[in-house]
């Protein structure tokens, strides 16, 4: 899957070792999880112990020490992706290193056909062991030689992807084989199978000893992943790690968790040069087409097959988001009901449990089966993919809002809708212009305050608002997108902070403020700080916390930096955005002159208070390391004696962080520290 992108990595290359745990029975499901926490639907409940990987190699293979089969017959379970066939390979180069005249063979049960097991062993895999050895068939001295091996008790049988043999139940069909094999009696066997199938079976496999590989943990080990991927590009990797940690990823955080999903994730991010698709929607659907090439030849469908079944997990999804008590633990009557029963070779919840976009995660408490979606964001996914009418979100009725539809104020809706946003089907563009004008319009009429001095929306009007901001980074080419952007900068730099009667109002608001600020792209965000920092219509108050701010987020960005170098250059600016501005800019752009210079000006100048002067020689502190015109400055301040001793220290330490042993620094501190005023 990976080759067809230029990328061609081994399994040593990348590999991560994960912990497994040992499992005592199906576990039991109850409550619910919120899709940030989504790979939690898929930990066992019911364990014995938990192992890390080179201890689960030690006790349970080396020393066979397992409860039921005395490390004779070991299963590794998992849902898609979750690593076992890597796992697998990992265990077949440790018994051939470690235990000695071990003899491994691998076989993927894929390849057997409808042949049997022993069969397939004597006939098909030793061909092909006496071809590589130079003859054209498995002699009878081979042959021989072979059953000599497992009477010595040294082959152990790999079995990977139990789940796909052909037969209607596979676990009774290997265990047959197993019991009726003579010879493969005798082997060591570790297999690998989908939980789907070894849960959701009539298990003949019981004298096996289950194991179940653990998730990454994040981020030490997806990011020990990432890395080891981009090794060759080492830059492009940290890139990766960096945006993955931004405000609003905690979903895409929990979701790469899965090896696979992580796989997919540096595919995409190395396929599109550094970056993702521009919304939630373009990478999630992406995440689809891979994984529905992924295991394509072992579960072969029609596109038709695939069109029908994502409908129907759309239609589920949706009702369970909203109609369900546990959204994400999904009962067995309920999947049913859309999707037929699991018995039924030919239903859709049969083909959705062999694609892996469903999977068995336990029992509930009558032991009927719990089922989940492979990750709780995919099932948000598939339901976004399944409305087709904005009012399904919202139908305000004012006068009455009993008869209204209100989803938007329903918090399990809100990254559905976000991804909904995203879609980028044709059909879907006014309906997503007009829904973000309905939210953007949104009167609640009530909570309405009348003060003088600003304008009081009510309480709902603003989550309403929020919403839109939220969406605008979703809906590209929104229309009023600037003007949602700059109302919320207006309100995130402080336009509430006067309303002192108010604050318990308008706390929730602040914070709605500042989460609303951090989906909005960085970019759009600084036009719109740089639009509010050159205006003369805002108080210097919104200026200068403009100024602040894109010293938070304007790093190496031109227009950020060429708007606060115009406004330090510019004489008729109050002293405190002057002062931010030049902090700022020194954040943004480490070294700059014009920063310096200007800091340097506030601290030499005899009309700004002693904090203002204490806020520039601590901002020196931060940005002027090695610069001799900000060492000089400092240094001319340490030996005036007209200095208030909380300056002095100041410019002592600040000093001493951009020339490191300065002598001057050292002995101000000293006398400070000396000082009967300081005691």
């Amino acid at each position: 899957m990976t080759s067809t992108e230029g990328v061609n990595l081994q399994v040593d290359d990348v590999y991560v070792p994960l912990g497994l745990v040992e499992r005592k029975k199906v576990s039991k499901r109850q409550g619910d999880v919120s899709p940030e926490q989504g790979s939690e639907l898929y930990k066992e409940t019911e364990i014995t112990k938990t192992f890390e990987h080179n201890v689960f190699l030690d006790e349970v293979l080396k020393q066979k020490n397992t409860p039921k089969s005395q490390g004779k017959r070991i299963a590794i379970i998992g849902e898609p992706g979750a690593g076992k066939t890597t796992l697998l390979q990992q265990i077949a180069d440790w018994v051939s290193r470690e235990i000695h005249q071990s003899i491994v063979i691998w076989v993927s049960l894929a390849d057997l056909r409808g042949q049997e097991l022993k069969s397939y062993l004597f006939e098909t895999w030793l061909t092909q062991v006496a071809e590589k050895i130079g003859k054209a068939e498995a002699t009878k001295q081979l042959k021989d030689n072979f059953v000599a091996l497992f009477n010595q008790k040294n082959v152990w049988l790999l079995l990977d992807g139990l789940d796909e043999i052909s037969a209607s139940n596979p676990l009774t069909e290997i265990a047959r084989q197993f019991r009726e094999g003579g010879l493969i009696s005798q082997v060591r066997i570790v297999l690998t199978c989908r939980v789907n199938l070894w849960d959701g079976s009539i298990n003949a496999l019981d004298d096996f000893d289950i194991y179940r590989s653990l998730d990454f943990s994040y981020p030490e080990q997806v990011e020990r992943f990432i890395h080891r991927w981009f090794a060759v590009i080492p830059e492009t990797g940290k890139q990766l790690c960096t945006a993955l940690k931004e405000s609003g990823k905690e979903r895409i955080q929990d979701l790469v968790k899965n090896p696979l999903r992580l796989t997919l994730l540096c595919l995409n991010w190395q396929s599109g040069d550094g970056k993702l698709p521009d919304t939630q929607a373009g990478l999630y659907q992406q995440f689809v087409d891979d994984f529905d090439k992924w295991k394509k030849a072992e579960f072969a469908t029609t596109f038709e097959q695939r069109q029908q079944l994502n409908v129907k997990l759309g239609e589920l999804a949706k009702a369970a988001i909203d109609k369900e008590a546990t959204r994400f633990r999904l009962r067995q009557g309920f999947v049913t009901h859309f999707l037929g029963d699991a018995d039924d070779e030919n239903s859709l919840l049969k083909l959705a449990l062999n694609r892996g976009w469903l999977n068995c995660v336990g029992v509930d408490t009558n032991r009927k089966p719990v089922y989940a979606f492979f990750h709780a964001s995919f099932q948000e996914y598939f339901a976004a993919k399944a409305i087709n009418d904005w009012h399904f979100f919202l139908n305000h009725v004012p006068k009455n809002p009993s008869q209204g539809t209100y989803r938007i104020f329903e918090p399990q809706w809100k990254q559905t809708i976000l991804l909904w946003l995203g879609r980028e089907e044709e059909n879907l563009k006014n309906q997503k212009q007009q829904f973000m004008d309905s939210l953007v319009i949104f009167k609640d009429e009530c909570g309405k305050l009348n003060r003088k001095d600003v304008a009081i929306k009510g309480f709902y009007e603003y989550r309403a608002y929020f919403l839109a901001a939220a969406g605008i980074a979703e809906f590209r080419g929104y229309s009023r997108a600037n003007e949602i952007v700059t109302q919320i900068v207006k309100w995130n730099c402080g336009c509430f902070n006067k309303q002192n009667s108010w604050k318990s109002f308008f706390k929730p608001i602040e914070e709605e403020t500042r989460s609303a600020l951090q989906q909005i792209n960085h970019t759009t965000e600084i036009t719109a700080f740089v639009q509010l920092l050159q205006s003369k219509n805002v108080d210097k108050y919104i200026r200068s916390h403009a100024a602040k701010s894109l010293g938070q987020i304007g790093t190496g960005n031109k227009i950020a930096i060429a708007a606060l170098v115009q406004l330090l250059q510019s004489k008729n600016v109050d002293k405190y955005i002057r002062s931010h501005a030049a902090k700022s800019l020194g954040q943004i752009d480490p070294g700059n002159k014009i920063a310096i210079a200007a800091l340097v000006q506030l601290l030499q100048s005899k009309n700004v208070d002693k904090y203002m002067r204490s806020y520039a020689v601590e901002s020196l502190g931060q940005i002027g390391t090695g610069n001799k015109i900000a060492i000089a400055a400092l240094m001319q301040l340490l030996q005036s004696k007209n200095v208030d001793k909380y300056i002095r220290s100041h410019a002592a330490k600040s000093l001493g962080q951009i020339d490191p042993g300065n002598k001057i620094a050292i002995a101000a501190l000293m006398q400070l520290l000396q000082s009967k005023k300081c005691r």
